[in-house]
């Protein structure tokens, strides 16, 4: 008489690498290969161990998941019937992933020998293993050949639109790195928009700059000169200088806080709205305080600049300033040396209606005024030290010269040499101006 097949015999026929096994062999399989059950979150097989057991899946869910030092990802979900770890059972490699229950499963413990058995009856199991294993190797040289491409992309902003749809879209063969792909598909799109918005702010950034001061009529009475260093991630530094009438000249410098467009626009408002408010012939206090409450009417957002802004008189050197939370500018003596200029306040953006004082001091022939934002002094060296106030002085301190140009040169060339190279996490800006 003779034996019954196992119930299990059909669902594990199912399976491709067993749907050409004899029903002898098969059934043997099944019976010398106990039944387990696992709860969803219990592992069927551990990722790195060697291990001499398969899985046979008859009911419920798996997930194929590979852990590394930056967390868990799961490379496949699969559903009854199915057949795991064989791979690493038959050659007695270490476990590349492990295989969780994602629902309630009921499964045959598969022992080495058992699985070995069965392929020396059949042949097509063991041909199945090896399509498997060459659809894994296929697959894996696809999914790099991709990254390949999507990190070269990255490396020469050029960023194919096939690449991106091949990655955001995988085909069946690499759908086990869908998630991983679909990730890089972000970055490099987040890196081309963060790109373009970024070449959108410097050109802003660059368009409201004043360009030529060199040509600015002051009959010889001044020379000035400004310039900054933008930050790889744009940052809201200007300057501007300007005539208000033909002996006053106006300075000023300031710092939008954020980075990118916003900041770029929030920057061009800032110095449109301060060169109307100085057209008003109002005191430096009453021209910062009605430009502050045009600033905080129309500020959405809730931007904020810091801003130093001045009026030297070119017939008898008086400089009368206001300083909103900016860094304190610098008086530069023919002689040698420096003085910090009192003075402080809160950014324009802010607080509608508050008052702005204003401070004056005395230039006298050959003395010069040093403006720059928080990028100088705040640059750090490769050992994680600012280059601070105390060091912009002393350089400053020991040029004598008049030469606005070379003044500015000296300290982007000093910034520079004390960064040692590293891109600067912040615009740098610096203007400078000599009473002849």
């Amino acid at each position: 008489m003779s034996r019954r097949s196992p119930p299990e015999l059909a669902q594990v026929r199912g399976i491709p690498a067993f749907e050409k096994t004899s029903t002898a062999v098969l059934s043997s399989l099944i019976r010398l290969s106990p039944r387990v059950a696992f709860a969803p979150g219990e592992v069927l097989v551990h990722q790195g161990e060697t291990t001499d057991f398969a899985m046979i899946v008859l009911a419920g869910v798996v997930s194929v998941i590979n852990e590394s030092q930056h967390g868990q990802a799961i490379l496949a979900e699969v559903p009854a019937p199915a057949l795991v770890g064989e791979i690493g059972a038959l050659a007695r490699l270490k476990r590349t992933a492990g295989v969780v229950a994602k629902t309630p499963v009921e499964a045959l413990r598969v022992e080495r020998e058992i699985l070995l058995d069965a392929c020396r009856g059949s042949t097509d199991i063991m041909t199945s293993v090896v399509r498997q294993m060459g659809g894994y190797v296929e697959s894996v040289n696809h999914a790099l050949g991709l990254y390949a491409n999507g990190f070269a992309a990255l490396e020469r902003d050029d960023f194919d639109p096939a690449l991106l749809e091949d990655l955001n879209n995988p085909t069946q063969e690499v759908r086990n790195f869908a998630d991983a792909f679909q990730r890089l598909a972000g970055r490099i799109t987040l890196e081309r928009r963060k790109r373009g918005e970024m070449a959108s702010a410097a050109l802003i950034q660059r368009a409201m700059l004043p360009q030529g001061l060199d040509k600015l009529p002051l009959g010889g009475r001044c020379q000035v000169f400004g310039a900054m260093t933008p930050a790889r991630d744009v940052g809201g530094d200007f300057y501007d200088v300007f005539k208000i009438d033909d002996d006053r000249l106006a300075l000023t410098i300031g710092d939008v806080c954020g980075k990118g467009v916003p900041a770029s626009l929030f920057m061009s408002q800032t110095m449109t709205t301060l060169r109307m408010a100085a057209q008003q012939g109002a005191s430096v206090s009453a021209m910062l305080e009605n430009a502050n409450n045009v600033l905080c009417a129309q500020n959405p957002s809730m931007m904020f600049s810091t801003a130093l802004y001045g009026v030297l008189d070119l017939s008898d050197g008086r400089f009368e300033y206001a300083n909103c939370g900016h860094s304190a500018p610098l008086l530069l003596r023919a002689g040698g040396g420096c003085e910090t200029l009192p003075g402080g306040g809160s950014p324009l953006g802010i607080v509608p209606g508050k008052t702005i004082p204003s401070h004056t001091t005395t230039l006298r022939r050959g003395d010069g005024l040093f403006l720059f934002t928080d990028g100088v002094t705040e640059s750090i060296d490769p050992a994680g030290e600012e280059y601070g106030v105390e060091r912009l002085e002393a350089l400053l301190g020991r040029r004598h010269g008049r030469d606005a140009s070379a003044m500015i040169s000296a300290v982007m060339a000093d910034v520079a040499r004390f960064v040692a190279g590293a891109e600067p996490f912040d615009d740098i800006t610096c203007l400078a101006a000599f009473l002849a």
